[in-house]
């Protein structure tokens, strides 16, 4: 069997690098960029240099060159976070390796790119490398929301319920501290995607903002606008509507509101949620 080193060592620290990243993303930390390819491509040297030398890389030394990863990339300041990254990259590379070897044993995907250039037809066809870090990648992705929603900052998220003209949206919510807005009245302002508002809107008034038009006349009266200004971007007038039921739940926290203010963002939200929600709507006090 011919095995080329080079190919080995590419193969192998994406792989790693990809790993580390996917650990670091459920628990939602970061570092940097350098760091994760040092972390990634560090242990795949070290495992090059076992081939050269004809030294098997059984249990304990997967697990130095796992741990040497970890440090790198990551490098935790306590057993806690080192304990908490080592299991999360533990499932990282069960989804990566574990699972999609799995399935193209069973499913034999990699026929679809025929059989190319191969360093070993039993262990590590390069066909295998493409199409497991595309499903990867793209599991990655379909999950990304959820990872966001119930990881380490799951508590920063919260379900809405937003009701209006009998009409109904459930959406995840960001508790953003930094959401200040109220009303003249001085209630809080819960900023709703465009996406999510049109249902709850008139069937005009929705296709105007959908294209960027003025609202018509004989809707005005629904809407009204509002001062704001946020970190990074220019201020500007904020378009509001008033739901007439407002539903904020988290865990076993459920809050009721009615005639609440609704902001309309005209983009999207990042992190998996379709709404800004003020924390302040979370606490047992009310508004």
């Amino acid at each position: 069997m011919e095995l080329y080193i080079d190919v080995v060592f590419l193969v192998n620290g994406i792989c790693s690098c990809l790993a580390l990243w996917t650990a670091g993303r459920i628990l939602s930390r970061r570092c940097h960029w350098w760091r994760l390819i040092l972390g990634g491509f560090v242990p795949s040297l070290f495992f090059c240099l076992l081939l050269v030398f004809g030294i098997k890389a059984g249990f304990v030394l997967s697990a130095v060159m796992m741990i040497m990863g970890l440090e790198i990339a990551y490098f935790p300041k306590s057993f806690y976070g080192f304990f908490q990254l080592l299991v999360a990259l533990g499932v990282a590379s069960f989804l990566l390796g574990g699972f999609l070897e799995m399935l193209f044993a069973f499913t034999d995907a990699q026929r679809f790119l025929g059989k190319g250039l191969t360093i070993s037809v039993s262990m590590m066809p390069w066909q295998r490398l493409l199409w497991g870090c595309l499903l990867f990648y793209i599991l990655l992705k379909a999950g990304a929301g959820w990872l966001e929603r119930h990881g380490k900052n799951r508590g920063q998220y919260c379900r809405i319920t937003v009701e209006s003209g009998g009409k109904t949206v459930n959406c995840t919510g960001f508790l953003d501290t930094g959401n200040e807005l109220r009303t003249e009245v001085g209630k809080p302002v819960v900023v709703l995607e465009l996406a999510r508002c049109v249902p709850l809107l008139p069937r005009e008034s929705a296709l105007c903002l959908l294209l960027g038009k003025s609202l018509p006349e004989k809707e005005a009266s629904f809407f009204s606008q509002m001062p704001f200004a946020a970190v990074g971007t220019s201020s500007g007038m904020l378009t509001l509507f008033m739901a007439e039921r407002l539903t904020v739940t988290q865990g076993k926290i459920s809050m009721k509101y009615e005639q609440m203010p609704i902001g309309i963002y005209m983009n999207r939200f990042t992190g998996g949620s379709a709404a800004l929600v003020p924390p302040v709507l979370l606490e047992e006090e009310g508004i």
